[in-house]
Parts: C-alpha cells; structure tokens; sequence
C-alpha cells in the first residue's frame, strides 16, 4: 500500500502571513493537530503544530530560565526562543524544515520518517503542491480496516475508495478542506470535515455508487466556512 491508498484528502492550510489565532481556531475546530503551511502559490514552505503555539506569554507559559542556564544559550538562541514564543504570525512559528512524502511513497517508509522524526503527520506533496497529509490515525484507520480482511477483499476495497476519491474530486462541490475515505469489507466509512450539509450528503452519495459498495457509514463534520478562515488553501 502507498500514501495515496490512505491518505486524508484534499488540504486545510494556512499561509505564513496568517494569525496565531487563526491557525489555533482552524485545529480546534476541525480537531487536527498540525497544519500545512503554503504560500501563495499552494507550495508546501512549513508546518505549524499544537507544539509551536503552547508555549506562549498569554498562557502563562513561555519559556523561563535560570540565569545559568541563560549562559550557556547564544543570544541567536535566545532570540530565536523569544520570537517563537511571542510571535503573531504562523510564518514567524512554524517549522521551515519539513519532511513530506509523495502519493506513491509505501507505508514502510512513511512509518520510518514518522519514527526517525518524531512527527504525527506526513505532507503529501504532487507536483510541488500539497494534496493530502497521511497522519498516525489515518495508518491506524489502515491496520485497522486491514486485520482479518481477506487478500481479494483489499484489492477491492482499494478499487473502490479509488472510485469514490475520483467521483469526487474536481467537482465544484468538491470537500473542502479535508476527507477521508475508509472502505473495509465493501463498507465505507466517511470522516472529515465538510463546510455544508449538502456537500455532505453529495460524497455520501457518491460512495453510495461506487462499485461493490453495499454500506456507507458517515462521521462527516460540518463545519461552516467563515470570514476568519482566510488562510485556507
């Protein structure tokens, strides 16, 4: 199996000129803990996780050393501290570094970043745009949805998530920001979130038809789209 086969589809992102506030709101509501950040362009330049945004003066919890400890910290050390406890934007927090994968990348592999990394969640990068993210709960969905199936069952589980995942992608309606498509034993399960209950009920539809599917379970959100989620890509 690949990333492609498990991934979280689709991509709620924010930029680097967007607010602390606003990064924080979007991982709330849609109960992730991290998130692609993008530029303009839709091109992958960082992440932003709960790990950047807990240590912060607001809360009462920015860093505070002992002045000995203080002495053996460079003052680029220091400042880089000051500024990521203090800063406002998600491009002045972030992580520049990132690992990301393809769509074609195994499920060996992505195992083995997430563990030499210590990271939650993988990009999913095509074309040097992001299109999805394979996070430690959409591989536990996997194991999951893969115990005690039989061979000829997974090959027409993958057909069929396929199937669904091209229904409805390019669609004007298309879910937006993120979906996940699980299908075990010919049943579907939805989760994600989607920003209307129309939209909900067309992916539902739309695993509905997929061939070989004789159940559909839907634990999709809806989370409506408003004016402070701007740094959506």
């Amino acid at each position: 199996m690949q990333a492609r086969d498990i991934m979280t589809t689709g991509i709620l992102a924010v930029t680097p000129q967007s607010s602390i506030a606003n990064a924080a709101h979007l991982m709330l509501e849609h109960r992730i803990s991290g998130l692609p950040v993008v530029d303009q362009k839709g091109t992958l330049v960082g992440i932003v996780t709960e790990r950047d945004l807990v240590c912060r003066p607001e809360i009462s919890t920015a860093p505070r050393h002992e002045k000995w400890i203080q002495l053996w910290l460079t003052p680029d050390e220091l400042a880089e501290e000051y500024v990521q406890s203090r800063g406002r934007t998600v491009g002045e927090v972030m992580t520049c570094q990132v690992v990301s994968i393809t769509p074609d990348t195994p499920l060996d592999k992505i195992v083995a970043l997430m563990t030499r990394d210590g990271v939650k969640r993988l990009p999913v990068v095509q074309d040097g745009k992001v299109i999805g993210i394979v996070s430690r709960a959409d591989l536990l969905r996997s194991l999951a949805a893969r115990l005690d199936s039989l061979p000829q069952a997974k090959a027409a589980d993958l057909s069929a998530r396929r199937h669904i995942l091209r229904e409805i992608r390019g669609k004007r309606w298309a879910p937006r920001p993120i979906i996940n498509v699980a299908v075990c034993d010919s049943v579907v399960e939805l989760t994600g979130s989607v920003a209307s209950e129309i939209v909900r009920d067309a992916v539902r539809v739309a695993a509905e038809n997929a061939p070989g599917v004789i159940k559909v379970i839907d634990h999709l959100s809806v989370v409506p789209r408003t004016s402070g989620s701007k740094g959506r890509a």
